[in-house]
């Protein structure tokens, strides 16, 4: 009864029995066999089912809330309990957006892992929310911000982890061809390339001297991973709205130009998100720590990288001068 129970809530979760079934590590035909056995011996519906989506009833609804609750508590003390030991193992989920697994991620797991051999990861490659709070340990989100924006309500913890200017950029072909943008309302003649999980999508934001403008853009290309648009305008494809630090060899390269530079322009936020729990497993609590350590450390040394490159081609071009 427990189990299926605890099957019920993923299903109400997920809005899916078969995402359900999926996520419970059973087949769709068990999962609905449950559900219909937690049904009789409970005497009630539980669950209005139509050919898109599974929704609780008045009934289900209310089990749903009571038992999440004590199904928090129970992993509470099994949480509590593990933790008793000193051995750091177990697996750890966690969904992340590309552009921080590449970068950051990739490079943080394969310390940890050479240090901690018997934990295990499940690394999920995604730039959308994973609003199921169940489904990983912890979320690596991106969100263009601004100043008054207002995240929206979750029940995760946030933690934020990098932040930087997003930079408007485009090729000097691009230019060449099409002109540059004066002024943010130029650019809905524009050729624009966009993410649709940063906030606003294709509504870019831009201050000057306190006066606000939000600009609804063309769509020309719409990718959920940065480093694609980056090399869409490399081509000369169009203006892209990219975190600095990802174009900045490109700009020193002349490769690509900033636009726009009279204007502020929105911030690119990278955030950990995790669930709020009494008693955090060990593996997950440690792992936290040292993630955020490592990021901290990692940006740090990637900025001294790309200052000391600049200097030293400072410096060669100075000898050649000489």
């Amino acid at each position: 009864m427990l189990n299926k129970v605890v099957f019920f809530l993923h299903v109400v979760r997920s809005g899916s029995l078969s995402e359900a079934a999926k996520q419970y590590g059973i087949s769709a035909s068990a999962g609905s066999r449950w559900l219909n056995e937690l049904e009789e011996k409970m005497g009630v519906g539980l669950v209005k089912r139509t050919t898109r989506k599974i929704s609780p009833t008045q009934a289900g609804l209310h089990l749903f809330e009571q038992f999440s609750t004590i199904n928090n508590q129970i992993n509470d003390v099994f949480n509590e309990v593990q933790n008793l030991s000193n051995e750091d193992k177990g697996t750890i989920k966690i969904a992340s957006t590309p552009l921080f697994a590449k970068h950051f991620l990739s490079q943080i797991i394969g310390e940890y892992v050479h240090e901690n051999p018997f934990i295990n990861f499940v690394v999920i490659e995604t730039a959308f929310d994973v609003d199921h709070v169940h489904d990983v340990d912890f979320a690596i989100r991106a969100n263009a911000t601004y100043r008054g924006f207002q995240n929206k309500d979750s029940l995760l913890v946030k933690r934020t982890l990098l932040r930087e200017p997003l930079t408007v950029c485009c090729s000097p072909s691009y230019i060449k061809k099409y002109g540059e943008p004066i002024y943010p309302h130029d650019l809905t003649k524009h050729l624009c390339l966009y993410a649709t999980t940063l906030v606003g999508g294709n509504k870019w934001f831009f201050e000057q001297d306190g006066e606000y403008n939000t600009v609804e853009i063309s769509q020309t290309v719409e990718a959920d991973d940065s480093e694609i648009l980056k090399n869409i305008a490399l081509a000369g494809g169009g203006i892209a709205y990219l975190p600095y630090s990802l174009i900045q060899r490109s700009v020193a390269q002349g490769k690509l130009v900033p636009i726009l530079n009279n204007y502020i322009s929105s911030e690119f936020e990278l955030s950990l998100y995790f669930k709020p729990r009494k008693h955090m497993p060990a593996r997950c609590a440690n792992f936290k720590d040292f993630l955020i350590q490592r990021v901290e450390e990692i940006s740090l040394e990637k900025k001294e990288k790309e200052a000391n490159k600049k200097a030293e081609s400072n410096c060669s071009l100075s000898t050649q001068i000489i």
